[in-house]
């Protein structure tokens, strides 16, 4: 764990209260990580930085330092946390020491998460929610699996593919723009499989490079999850908004038809976006009252699992209702639009959004549902760190694909 040494006696407290609980009074993290997850023991290696919040020079230097050579010291060490000053969290680019430390690790296959300094000494009611969600990306991170959702298994085999893209450069009508194909891949039940980034590569190459990484993945998981002739296996594919004049979901089906030759393949390719005109209202919600004031939050919103049928194909699904709107003047919340790909040899639409609405309460990165299925935000955050990671000048994501693939390591 790396922090500033200022601040040393604030971080073991937390850690304490991290390993151990806060007690009994604070129900939302009374046991500790130990407890919580069943773990044997949990011991932390500790690397004080010296660094100061005033520090004007260049911290990120001192803490790629301070871990390099507490690394040399030798052990291993399964997770890095990395302590920053909210002065230092907000840095840019290269300059920020999160992002120097968390290239650092991951090139040595070492997950890490990022704690500002005013989380970590917040008052102990706001603390345990901090150390619950903490625990459980912590967890998720060293290959846990904090939680997976009921699924009826019907068929042999059942994977949900998200498809992303990070745009590492220009913008999409700039000749040099670089992208990179983005791959989650998920069982039925939610369980995390493996994620794949695709080699970097220009706009007009980019359906080659996702065709290259999607038939990998697919043949290492034929292989893993042992498909036998005959077998019926079902794969979905998830993606926001597709590159235009790059038919993807048709990378996507050709891919799924060679890997699986010898299989039944059922296959559907779904688009799930938050960008449309739609919205849905429910004139009988009148609505949860907000702390003291009494104010209404979610008049209107109809219930999270909400599904109505627009089209054949469509489906707008509700997401984020009740308890998940956190303010009286939160908007109306806008539904997810479910759309099924005419190609698509597996056509329960309303299976398909049923399974969306189970994989947006598996993001691990917290206990509350995300806003977007995992598949879809999972490749969100992806995308985002390989933007930051990139300007880190000896950064290299081959260790992304090697042994960080089965990893979580993106929460």
């Amino acid at each position: 764990m790396a922090f500033p040494s200022p601040v040393q006696s604030k971080v073991e407290f937390f850690l304490r209260a991290f390993r151990d609980g806060l007690g009994t009074e604070f129900h939302s993290y009374s046991t500790g990580f130990r407890d919580l997850f069943g773990l044997v023991g949990v011991e932390f290696v500790l690397c004080p930085v010296n660094v100061n919040v005033g520090d004007s020079g260049s911290p990120q230097k001192v803490y790629r330092t301070a871990m390099e050579e507490r690394i040399a010291n030798g052990g291993d060490i399964d997770g890095g946390i990395v302590v920053l000053f909210d002065e230092h969290a907000f840095l840019p680019g290269n300059d920020n020491p999160y992002v120097q430390t968390k290239a650092l690790l991951l090139t040595l296959a070492i997950p890490t998460q990022e704690l500002r300094l005013s989380t970590m000494t917040a008052e102990p009611r706001n603390l345990q929610y901090t150390l619950q969600n903490f625990a459980v990306a912590m967890y998720a991170k060293l290959n846990g699996v904090p939680w997976t959702v009921n699924h009826d298994k019907a068929i042999n085999d059942e994977l949900v593919v998200g498809m992303g893209v990070a745009e590492l450069s220009g913008s999409r009508a700039h000749k040099r723009q670089r992208l990179v194909g983005i791959t989650t891949v998920f069982s039925g039940d939610g369980t995390y499989l493996l994620g794949d980034v695709s080699k970097e590569c220009s706009y007009e190459d980019h359906a080659d490079a996702v065709r290259e990484s999607l038939f990998g993945v697919l043949q290492t998981l034929k292989r893993r999850n042992n498909w036998l002739p005959g077998d019926t296996v079902r794969v979905i594919f998830h993606a926001n908004k597709p590159l235009k004049r790059v038919d993807i979901a048709k990378v996507a089906f050709d891919c799924a038809k060679a890997v699986g030759g010898e299989q039944n393949i059922q296959m559907a390719f779904v688009t799930i976006s938050h960008d449309h005109p739609f919205a849905l209202v429910d004139k009988k919600e009148r609505g949860l009252a907000v702390g003291k004031s009494g104010k209404l939050k979610g008049v209107y919103a109809p219930p999270r699992g909400t599904i109505a049928r627009i089209g054949p194909f469509t489906r707008l699904l509700c997401v984020n209702a009740g308890k998940l709107i956190k303010r009286a003047n939160t908007p109306l919340p806008t539904p997810l639009l479910i759309s099924l790909h005419l190609d698509s040899t597996f056509r329960d639409v309303d299976y398909l959004a049923e399974q969306a609405l189970k994989f947006t309460s598996l993001s691990w990165r917290s206990v509350l549902p995300a806003g977007s299925p995992v598949t879809i935000y999972y490749s969100e955050r992806i995308a985002e760190l390989l933007g930051r990671l990139r300007e880190v000048p000896d950064w290299s994501p081959s260790a992304l694909n090697v042994k960080l693939r089965w990893s979580r390591w993106f929460l």
